[in-house]
């Protein structure tokens, strides 16, 4: 298992990590934004 971390979840950021935590859950996706309302979108 692999821990990733993404500083900003954005149009590049959010969607990425979205797709490798659906193709890969046996590593732990974390996605950091300064703003909140990105994060609860995705």
């Amino acid at each position: 298992m692999s821990n990733i971390l993404c500083i900003g979840a954005g149009y590049v950021g959010g969607p990425t990590m979205t797709a490798i935590a659906r193709y890969c859950p046996e590593h732990k996706i974390t996605v950091v934004d300064i703003n909140e309302e990105r994060i609860r979108r995705w």
